[in-house]
């Protein structure tokens, strides 16, 4: 679950990093309003998979199969 939250986390920081640079210093054209509405959406697309990652990972440690005892 830690996996989920680092790879979650670090690809929102980047792409809402580069979002809030093109608002501060994209002027206004907009090619760079197309370009903020995508890495919007490509944010989403990241908040949806983190969601779904999270429900769809069993927590919990891993259990290894243990082989069968011989009679």
């Amino acid at each position: 679950m830690l996996k989920t939250v680092v790879i979650t986390f670090s690809i929102g920081m980047a792409v809402g990093f580069a979002g809030t640079l093109l608002s501060l210093f994209g002027g206004g054209s907009i090619r760079v309003e197309y370009m903020e509405f995508a890495l919007a959406l490509l944010l989403f697309l990241v908040m949806l998979i983190g969601a779904y990652w999270f429900v769809a990972e069993v927590p919990g440690p891993r259990k290894v199969r243990q082989p069968k005892e011989k009679r």
